[in-house]
């Protein structure tokens, strides 16, 4: 007789986060974001709006969110992207 054994659904191993910010900081948030190495992929989707990509394993969730509100803290707008941007 065969046994089921009941698996969970395994979370996403990767997360894509739309952001928009200054224009004029996606060089410097890039650089940030790259001194983490291999935190995440940083993609310029839109230079003139300042639309980025961020692509990451869901293990650095926490560390990707504290680093987008320390660029908030120091002053620098960023905001989630909506579908429509």
């Amino acid at each position: 007789m065969k046994s089921f054994v009941h698996q969970t659904p395994q979370e996403p191993v990767e997360k894509t986060r739309k952001l928009i910010i200054e224009r004029n900081k996606i060089g410097f948030f890039k650089a940030i974001l790259e001194s983490y190495e291999d935190v995440a992929i940083f993609t310029v989707l839109d230079g003139k709006s300042g639309l980025i990509e961020l692509i990451y394993s869901t293990c650095f969730e926490e560390e990707i969110s504290a680093i987008v509100q320390d660029m908030i803290h120091c002053g620098i707008a960023i905001k989630e992207a909506t579908d429509g941007e």
